[in-house]
């Protein structure tokens, strides 16, 4: 059942709209998203800071997510590493000072990027520092605490892959970074969009990975969402982390299966998948003025 008759892209950038409508399969239609567009019959591709804007503006949408716990659900052997999933006020208590891999499990900030930390301390003192003062309490009680976080052994990614799935299947995929020796050493990144015309590096052993693991999950995973894999120099493949497919970078990924994926995690009627933003981020957002 179609519950959607277009796709409205927010954005500033032109060439999403471009892009997907290129697949002529589902009706595109943009707006930079200044106020809030009409809702009447429309899937949205947006980031997650106007989605919050959105609902806080009393709007309510379907944005369905795998939400901040689900990667400490997947199966170790499709990790090849320690993963764990938790609120900031307990990640201290959970792991020793040792250096690892953190990031905010389902928000941005530009203050607190994804990345190694020399241990628990560390990255607490990052976040606290990005809103303010550690301890710092915004309406309804939300504190720094609160915010759900992922911890994760570090790893040595050498290609990272953005696979989309609709109802358990993979349905596009693309290569979005590589990173190969440079000649004084250091690593070169190779990225998405260094193929301007074409020759788009082969994505089907990425998709198939992405394919076991969405088999794996079973129901244990949302309508549609963003998978994101990887390779280490041994060539080896594990789940890097899951994202909501409608605020997804599209990268290379063949449109008319972006688009399917897309669709599929704005579905009605999937409550337990719905996305719940963190209560800081959401206090602090602010609403969409009415057009």
């Amino acid at each position: 059942m179609q519950h959607y008759d277009h796709l409205t892209v927010v954005s500033s950038s032109s060439w999403v709209s471009r892009d997907l409508a290129s697949a002529d399969t589902f009706e595109i239609r943009a707006t930079v998203g200044l106020d809030i567009p009409a809702m009447d019959g429309t899937a949205l591709w947006c980031s997650g800071s106007w989605a919050m804007r959105l609902l806080k503006s009393g709007r309510s949408h379907p944005f369905l997510s795998a939400g901040p716990d689900w990667l400490s659900r997947v199966p170790e052997r499709f990790l090849r590493r320690r993963v764990w999933t938790g609120t900031l006020d307990a990640l201290e208590g959970a792991h020793g000072p040792h250096k690892a891999f953190y990031k905010l499990s389902e928000h941005k900030h530009a203050l607190a990027p994804a990345g190694p930390a020399e241990g628990p301390q560390a990255f607490l003192e990052m976040v606290s520092a990005a809103f303010g003062h550690p301890g710092l309490q915004d309406g309804g009680g939300a504190g720094v605490g609160g915010l759900h976080c992922t911890w994760s052994e570090l790893m040595d990614y050498r290609r990272e892959y953005r696979c989309f799935i609709a109802h358990g299947k993979v349905t596009a995929a693309s290569e979005y970074i590589r990173r190969v020796p440079g000649i004084h050493g250091a690593d070169v990144e190779i990225t998405w969009d260094a193929y301007t015309h074409g020759g788009y590096p082969d994505t089907a052993e990425a998709a198939a990975f992405a394919q076991e693991v969405a088999d794996a999950m079973g129901a244990d995973q949302p309508p549609g969402y963003s998978l994101d894999v990887g390779t280490d120099a041994a060539g080896n493949y594990s789940v890097i982390e899951a994202n909501a497919a409608w605020s997804s970078g599209i990268y290379n990924a063949p449109r008319a299966g972006v688009i399917e994926s897309l669709l599929a995690s704005q579905e009605p009627g999937y409550d337990d998948w719905l996305w719940r933003p963190d209560e800081l981020f959401f206090s602090r957002s602010r609403p969409l003025p009415a057009p």
